[in-house]
């Protein structure tokens, strides 16, 4: 008989040092039991059906090579002289004919990824449900019951959710993709200022006093020329760039949507698809330019961050737009380049003088400059949504 799994990921401290476990709640023949995962290593045991459930003390002589090194604890109890070591009574993770339910995005891709690569060598099912399905069965159920509430989504609702499979782990393996990059990124950024502090210091801490004759640049410069470290860091940048590439050119939505536009590389995909995960998270358009921070607040103003404002969308991916819409200026001759000076012709008609509110300037030539490269993202997001949806419409009739 089937079980049914739910699982609510976590990541497993807070900056204060809390524990939060992943949580896993599995349903088998009416009786439901919760597991707790605390590291990483729990939860590839749980993969890998090996996650121990019980622990005993090993027999003296009792040959303990059949456990992995990591399922035998040596332990020294208050008084004894010894150490004991201690061994699994008994294991449990992912089974043939499982079936698992877990929420779309957040910090469970990693682990979402590895257990559908599972699943399909020994027959189990992995299945994700978009958030805004999850908030909707929830109520007002607490979210800490969620891993039991996705069990029951496994057993009862899986019209509600989506299979995880070779598309799905190609979005996550691009977003894994994107954050090593990221992370090489700033590793060489940061060795760069490191230098260039050094150089200056070397400058100005010179016991003879002899400063060279050119500028505090060309030290660095040259400094950075001959650093061995800095030079790894660039390889190293170089290498998880031309992996990004390789890793976005297996998707759809780059090749059936963000490839044609003009001015949007593979990295600057990357930045626009790795927050958003997959589209399927965002049941409507206003959900997603809400999430991009490119709506218009009920106030009728354009959202930024003010003091004593909640900030509730992705800075990341509202960056990444924004990049986007200087190369569409960059571009003015471009699809979305031409829609960008189409905004600002009916932006200048609507306010042909410059007005001074509060003492401040509005509608200079920066000014509309800005609000027509935020109204163009805008339709861009409004585009992306519907053209995204449209593709993974047409993919799913086609696994069907």
């Amino acid at each position: 008989m089937a079980r049914y799994i739910g699982i609510r990921h976590r990541v497993k401290k807070t900056k204060e040092g809390e524990s939060r476990p992943t949580m896993i709640a599995i349903s088998e023949e009416g009786n439901v039991r919760a597991l707790e995962l605390a590291t990483e290593t729990d939860e590839l045991d749980f993969m890998l059906g090996s996650f121990p459930t019980g622990w005993r003390k090993a027999a003296e002589g009792e040959d303990l090579s059949h456990f992995l090194p990591r399922h035998r604890q040596e332990l020294k109890e208050r008084g004894a002289k010894e150490k004991n070591t201690r061994v699994p009574t008994g294991f449990d993770g992912l089974k043939p004919g499982d079936i698992v339910a877990t929420a779309l995005g957040g910090s469970g891709d990693r682990l979402a990824y590895a257990m559908s690569r599972r699943s399909e060598e020994i027959g189990a099912t992995v299945m994700r449900i978009p958030p805004f399905r999850l908030l909707a069965l929830r109520g007002e159920q607490s979210k800490d019951d969620d891993h039991i509430l996705l069990a029951g989504v496994a057993e009862n609702h899986q019209e509600l959710c989506y299979v995880v499979g070779p598309r799905d782990r190609d979005l996550i393996a691009v977003s894994e993709s994107y954050r090593a990059r990221r992370d090489a990124q700033r590793a060489r950024i940061a060795c760069e200022q490191r230098l260039l502090q050094r150089a200056i210091g070397e400058i100005f801490l010179s016991q003879e006093g002899r400063y060279p004759e050119g500028e505090i640049e060309e030290v660095y410069n040259k400094m950075k020329a001959s650093d061995e470290i800095l030079a790894n860091l660039e390889r190293e940048e170089a290498r998880r760039e031309a992996e990004l590439k390789k890793a976005v050119a297996k998707l759809d939505v780059w090749n059936l949507i963000l490839k044609q536009v003009e001015g949007c590389g593979e990295v600057l995909a990357a930045g626009i698809i790795t927050p958003i995960a997959d589209i399927r998270r965002f049941a409507t358009d206003a959900k997603l330019k809400a999430f991009a921070g490119v709506h218009v607040m009920r106030d009728g103003r354009f959202p930024r961050r003010r003091g004593g404002e909640v900030s509730n969308w992705s800075p990341q991916l509202r960056q990444a737009l924004y990049l986007l819409g200087t190369q569409f200026n960059y571009r003015a001759e471009s699809a979305w380049g031409l829609k960008l000076r189409e905004y600002k012709l009916k932006l200048r008609g609507k306010h042909p003088e410059v007005v001074t509110v509060n003492g401040k300037k509005r509608y200079t030539n920066g000014h509309i400059h800005k609000m027509a490269t935020w109204r163009t993202i805008t339709k861009f997001v409004e585009w992306l949504h519907r053209e995204w949806s449209r593709v993974e419409l047409a993919q799913a009739k086609v696994a069907e």
